[in-house]
This record gives C-alpha cells, structure tokens and sequence, in this order.
C-alpha cells in the first residue's frame, strides 16, 4: 500500500485520527488532531479508507508515551497516547456530535473517573497458544497484567495463566471478576473433559469461587458461589452472570446522578439487572425492575429480601411485553449496547412517562432509540467516563415528556 504524509484534521467516532487524501475521509487510529503524521492505506471502502500510523512527524503536545506494553496490540485501551484530560475532552465533543442529532445543543457535564488505571473489577480473557490473551480484532496478545483492572485481578491472572497453559485446548475463554478483594473465576470449556481445579483453587487463596462454562451452562464447582458487597446502604449478591458497573469508583456517582433526576413516586427501572440501583431507588420511592435473565432475577429477589425493600417489585421477562399495562412517573432504561428493542420503544411512547432517564454505554444506539421516542425532550446529558483510557463511556441523558 501507498504510504502517505498528512495532518490530522479532526477525530472520528471511536476517537482515532481524521485527515482527507484525494478528498476521501481516512481513519488513523493512535493520531491526534494538529499532528503531522506518515501513514499506510490498510483498507479501502466506498466512502472512506483506514489507515496505519507509521510514524509521528511533528506531535501534538497533548501527546504521552503509552505505559503499557501491550497498547496497540491488545485491542484494550484506545488512549493511552495522550494525557487523560485531552482523552476527557475528545470523548465530550464526539457525545455533543452524537445529541445534535436528536436536537440537543445543550452542554456536557462530564464526570470523570477517579482513577485512570485500576478502576476495573471485571475482565474476559481469551485462550490463545501462549495462555491468556486479549483480542484486537481477531489477533490475540498474550498478558500478564491489564493496567485497567485492580491488583486482586491481575495477581489472579499470573496464576491462572500457569493453570491455563497445562489445558490450552480444553478453554477458549476465562472471566475474572473481584469485588470487595472476593474473586470468582469462570473458565469457559470447549471439551466436554473433567479437570481437577484443587490445585488452582488452593493457589488463588481464600474467598475465591470456581466456576465452569460449558455449551452456556455455568456450574459451580468448588470454592464462594457468588460475590458479596454493601453498596450505598444495601447488601448485595453478585453471581456470574449478574450485571455490575465494572468501574468500582465511579458508579456511585452514576447512581446519584440517576435518583437526583427521578421525579414523582412511581419508577419503572427497565433492564434492572441483579437489582442494585433498583434497590436504592426503593428507599425513597416505588420502583418495579424488569430483567430478563434468570440468575440476575434472583440476585435482585435476594437483596429485596436481605434488604426488606417493601416498595420494590421485580419482574421477569422481556421489556417490551412487561412493560405494557404499567405506569409510572421516571422510567429509568440501562439496555446492553445493542439498545432498546422497537417493542420497548413503542411501549414507553405508550406509557407517557413524565421522564425517561437513558444510561447507555453506547451512545450511537441511544441517539437512534431517543429519535423513536415521542414527544420527549432532552434536558440534561451527562458524560461518566467509567471505560477510562478506552474509547468507551457511559451517558446519562435525562429526557421531559412535552406538554406535561
């Protein structure tokens, strides 16, 4: 491919470098804007071409040396290249790029996360030759630490990786995830062969549960079977499968953002996972939670009991069929990166909330999905930067019903 001299002119949507050759748009992962780059042509299509970053011309000053020696390898972080206040701003102009599209012109208020490493409790590794990897695209890069995830975690994947590399064919993937300095492993198996994980149990130390996946099932093999916390006042339950904010630091402050904004007394939290923030809604209001899965479903049972949430109802099953008949004042929606499906929009146009507050870790999908919704208006947005150092983040946009 032809290799090129150009300056980068502005950034797209997953934060990497913009310039034009020939008039076409060219991506440049790793570049910044102002800087003076060589770069190769590595994919052509219709309306615009990728691009590799051979070389820095003339840097940027917000420019850093990456700390990690996996970075553009692992397919982890995407801003390790430049200072954590430059990574702050870039991600606030591309969310103000994205809610213009749904009419929104109002300001950003961004929350940043109280550490830029080591605020992860929760990381999937893939199993590759070498042991345990991490995935950019479809190539693999063997770790012995991720800069993102807290000591107890990758103190966990030193040692797992030796267990690992003794059954490279038996797993293709491992989860570790900590809470509280509690560790529970999840080894996905793609042979239906027994293992002995004594040794690898002992190794790891007290207040650790081994799991094992296979063919979707997960079965509890020896060791803690669930995570314990207390979150803003609540004793919590975690089992594999249960969803939690993976930055430990920062979703309090999420979830402050989140009871602030509720008005009136009846909430509806759709997508409510193990029942966490549905829980510390109950303390002040009336809230019905509705989760899909199972094993999240009874996590949430379980911290309304402990707890003796009275105001809360959890409910099992699909959004978009639950949701029809209720009513509330704040509907509060957390769907996963694929966003709302069109039977949950059409059930919310239906249900004529006064607010919907929209958490998203994908803003593209939440843009689409505040389009469809009728008659709401965007008032506030809010940047929690809970994916530090990669080209992720979580929003909250709080939307006002019109004519109320």
């Amino acid at each position: 491919m032809k290799e090129y001299i150009e300056i980068i002119e502005g950034i797209g949507y997953d934060g990497e470098g913009v310039c034009r050759i020939n008039g076409k748009v060219v991506f440049v992962p790793y570049a910044l804007r102002g800087e003076r780059v060589k770069l190769e042509i590595v994919k052509v299509k219709s309306s615009f071409s990728k691009a590799k970053l051979l070389n820095v011309i003339e840097a940027s000053d917000e420019r850093e040396i990456p700390p990690c020696p996996y970075y553009g390898r692992c397919g982890g972080c995407s801003y390790q290249h430049t200072n954590y206040q430059n990574e702050l701003k870039i991600k606030k102009e591309l969310l103000s790029n994205q809610m213009k599209k749904v009419g929104y012109n109002g300001q950003i208020n961004v929350h940043p996360s109280r550490q830029e490493y080591a605020y992860r409790n929760k990381i999937k590794l893939f199993v590759g030759q070498e042991g345990l990897s991490l995935k950019k695209e479809e190539n693999l890069c063997h770790i012995d630490k991720c800069m993102l995830v807290s000591d107890e975690v990758n103190e966990a994947i030193v040692k797992i990786d030796k267990f690992i590399r003794k059954h490279i064919d038996v797993f293709d993937e491992v989860t570790i995830r900590e809470e509280n300095k509690q560790i529970i492993v999840v080894f996905d198996k793609i042979k239906d062969e027994e293992i002995d994980y004594q040794g690898i149990f002992l190794v790891l130390g007290r207040n650790v549960g081994i799991f094992e996946s296979f063919k979707g099932f997960i079965s509890h093999i020896m060791g803690i079977s669930e995570l314990e916390r207390e979150e803003m006042g609540l004793k919590c339950h975690f089992s594999p499968k249960s969803f939690h904010q993976v930055n430990k630091f920062l979703f309090e402050e999420l979830y402050e953002e989140v009871l602030k904004n509720i008005v009136g007394e009846r909430v509806v939290n759709c997508y409510s996972g193990a029942g966490l923030l549905s829980g510390i809604i109950a303390q002040q209001h009336e809230v019905v939670g509705i989760e899909l899965g199972e094993n999240e479903h009874n996590d949430a049972e379980l911290l309304k009991k402990e707890n003796n949430l009275t105001n809360l109802k959890n409910l099992q099953g699909d959004c978009g069929v639950l949701l029809n008949g209720l009513n509330c004042d704040t509907l509060i929606t957390d769907p996963p990166r694929k966003g709302m499906s069109k039977e949950v929009v059409d059930a919310i146009n239906e249900m004529k909330c006064k607010r919907v507050i929209y958490v998203s870790c994908d803003s593209a999908t939440m843009v689409r999905d505040i389009g469809r919704l009728k008659n709401y208006i965007v008032k506030d947005v809010s940047l929690f930067d809970m994916f530090a150092r990669t080209g992720e983040y979580e929003t909250l946009a709080i939307l006002e019903r019109e004519g109320i």
